[in-house]
């Protein structure tokens, strides 16, 4: 049996059955996907569409996984409350109710080459914007060196700044960058490098996150330095591609479907 389904506002299919499942359990559609075959009324998303005998996988002993939304024997399930688990999702699912998070169906998680691919374009972005404001530090620097050759019998001595030229320096290289991140995570949820990647910076459950949550989570990124990179490197191994700062901020970054 063929069926069709949306995917960032686009027609896909047809896919039998089996297919569609793969896609899901691989978060490339979730539960609330509209999907649709031959002989149904309307689009009902993937998780309804399972409910009841239209379903791809219908079956009277089973039920639906509150993350993935695969169905499975109930033998085969825990049962948390009113929700079933499927073992595979049950270290993610008792990751969020750890972290406070109501469970809620599955998102598509940011693959680590996009995110790369979003910090560098950020990083460009305010390396250009600084090098503009750095302009009269280093105007004032080739001033003082240039008279080092005037006056040969003088000793040479190193540049001296002004206390409100270092001051200014350090706000450009270390407030902008921090000023960058915090109102766009906090505003949009996404820096320009992460809307170019489509992707974005969420809670546990999938909400916006707080100008409050963003300004941690730029702080905490220096802890990931500070550990030599590994505190990045840690989303390659982690099941839901959390770096040291997206653990201690409890954020996650993903597909945006929007």
């Amino acid at each position: 049996m063929s069926w069709y389904y949306h995917l960032n506002g686009n027609t896909v299919g047809p896919v039998e059955a089996p297919q569609l499942q793969d896609l899901l359990h691989a978060r490339t559609i979730g539960p609330d996907t509209l999907v649709w075959r031959e002989g149904m009324a309307q689009w009902v998303p993937y998780q309804s569409s399972l409910a009841g005998s239209t379903g791809p996988t219908a079956s009277a002993d089973s039920q639906p996984c509150v993350e993935c939304g695969r169905r499975f024997p109930e033998t085969e399930m825990l049962r948390y409350e009113n929700s079933w688990v499927c073992a595979a999702c049950k270290p993610i699912f008792f990751q969020r109710i750890k972290e406070g998070a109501a469970p809620r169906g599955a998102f598509v998680l940011a693959s680590i080459g996009n995110r790369f691919v979003a910090v560098f374009v950020d990083g460009i972005l305010i390396w250009v914007v600084s090098m503009i404001l750095l302009i009269p530090f280093y105007i004032s620097v080739f001033g003082q060196l240039s008279e080092i050759g005037k006056h040969p019998t003088t000793p040479f001595t190193p540049p001296v700044y002004s206390i409100g030229m270092r001051l200014y320096s350090y706000v450009v290289s270390y407030g902008l960058p921090a000023a960058y991140e915090i109102f766009f995570l906090g505003a949009y949820g996404a820096t320009l490098g992460k809307m170019l990647m489509k992707i974005k910076v969420v809670t546990a459950d999938g909400e916006p996150i707080s100008y409050a949550r963003a300004t941690g989570r730029h702080f905490a990124k220096y802890l990931s330095c500070f550990t030599i990179g590994i505190g990045y490197l840690m989303a390659f191994w982690d099941e839901e591609k959390r770096a040291l700062h997206d653990h201690i901020c409890k954020t996650r970054v993903i597909v945006d479907n929007t």
